[in-house]
């Protein structure tokens, strides 16, 4: 779980490194659109699923692993819906978080559509 928090966390500081490189005022708009909710879903997953279980020593300063960053917008969003795919289908996973992760993975697959416009 740390590591979807580590890809979602890459994936909006590749969009704003994508925000900050732009000329294009459009693109500079779509780039910030596609940081939406970002925040919102790591401090959900963080607080589901780490804090709930008092385990908040795993929060570290690598928590911006920069090996995940990729201007590809495209390419990180197939990554973390993979991921999303894969912690849902884990028997481990409840059915709280696995609601989350839905929920997260729906605003992945818009985001890809829109990251297919970049």
């Amino acid at each position: 779980m740390y590591e979807l928090i580590q890809h979602l966390v890459a994936f909006k500081y590749a969009c704003k490194i994508n925000h900050w490189s732009t000329d294009n005022y459009s693109m500079h708009l779509l780039f910030d659109r596609l940081t939406a909710d970002i925040d919102t879903w790591v401090d959900a997953i963080a607080e589901t699923y780490f804090m709930a279980d008092d385990n908040k020593k795993v929060f570290k300063p690598d928590i911006l692993n920069p090996k995940y960053v990729n201007r590809d917008l495209v390419k990180m969003c197939i990554t973390i819906i993979s991921h999303l795919e894969e912690l849902q289908n884990d028997d481990e996973t409840n059915e709280g978080l696995n609601s989350l992760l839905s929920g997260i993975e729906e605003g992945f697959l818009n985001k890809l559509a829109l990251a297919k416009l970049t």
